[in-house]
Formats: C-alpha cells, sequence, structure tokens
C-alpha cells in the first residue's frame, strides 16, 4: 500500500465575500487562468548583512496584502465592485471600508481582513474577443492561513503543531 496522498483542488470551490455599509456580495464570474493572485507588502523578515559579514534582521508583522482579482467582462460582480469603489472615493470617511473573506473550501487557505478597500478601478478593454478585469483590493492587517489541499500525516500534524499551528481535524490523515 502507497503512503502517497493525492490533493484535490477546484477553482469552483474558491470563494470571496466582500461585505460594506450593509451590502454583501460573493464574487462571482472569475476569469479562466489565475484569477487571484496575493501579495504580501511587507516581508516578515529582512536580512541585513554589513560590509564585515556581520548583521541581523529586522522583523515585521505588518501583514497587509495587495489581492488582484481578475473577473471576465460579463461578471456582475464588476458592478458590484464598481459601486463600492465609486461609493468609498466619494465619501470623506471609512464608511465604505469592508470586510474581504478569501477562501480556498477545497484546502486550508484563507484570508481575511476587515479593512479592505479598492485600491483602483481596472483598465478596461474591448477587443473581439472576451477581456477581463484586473481589480486591486488593499487587505489591511489581513489574517491569512495558507495552507494545502491534501490531507496532513501524523508527524506533520505534529511538527505544526511543536510551532505553534493548529491543523483541522479534517485535514488529518488519522483523524
Amino acid at each position: 500500500m502507497s503512503d502517497i496522498l493525492i490533493g484535490n483542488y477546484s477553482p469552483e470551490e474558491v470563494t470571496i465575500v466582500i461585505s460594506a455599509a450593509g451590502a454583501s456580495e460573493q464574487i462571482t464570474g472569475f476569469a479562466d487562468g489565475t484569477f487571484i493572485s496575493a501579495t504580501r507588502l511587507v516581508a516578515a523578515s529582512e536580512p541585513y548583512i554589513g560590509s564585515d559579514i556581520t548583521g541581523g534582521r529586522v522583523k515585521r508583522r505588518n501583514r497587509s496584502m495587495n489581492v488582484t482579482i481578475t473577473l471576465h467582462q460579463y461578471a456582475a460582480s464588476n458592478t458590484f465592485l464598481q459601486a463600492l469603489q465609486r461609493a468609498d472615493e466619494e465619501d470623506s470617511g471609512n464608511r465604505y471600508v469592508a470586510s474581504c473573506t478569501i477562501k480556498d473550501n477545497s484546502g486550508q487557505t484563507l484570508f481575511f481582513s476587515n479593512q479592505t478597500i479598492i485600491a483602483t478601478t481596472p483598465d478596461v478593454t474591448f477587443s473581439s474577443t472576451t477581456e477581463t478585469r484586473d481589480w486591486t483590493l488593499f487587505m489591511f492587517n489581513t489574517d491569512n492561513q495558507i495552507g494545502g489541499n491534501t490531507l496532513i500525516s501524523d508527524s506533520t500534524v505534529q511538527a505544526i503543531e511543536t510551532l505553534g499551528g493548529e491543523v483541522d481535524a479534517k485535514w488529518r490523515v488519522n483523524a
């Protein structure tokens, strides 16, 4: 019997929910190919090496991220995102700062921030084929969990727990 575990990922199981000022929307209309890209803005650890090979590092806990969501031009969520962006742009306060949850429901990856803004509107192109719209979100101080899509062996669970992490029972091989 093989001890190799097969992972499963389904792009149809990835959800984004954005809520602000009493409005809530599950984003739909993801483009084919890469449809979410998340980038941490400040490195968690920045090494420094002096000319005499002495050094150290600067540790940062700023988990803010830029997230690009790529929708096809037909997506009704383009209209929702435009309305939210415009409302926030026109308001002098923070009434339209949103909460945003991005979750891979076929895996363990999750991003959440209750301080999310739409940084800018996407560039728009029209052509003789289907085009996409790239929406850039700024998620301030994101709570993130980057995980896999495969059951986790007992030894790996133990290593994760030793490091202070947690593994939900449904992701354990011997749960």
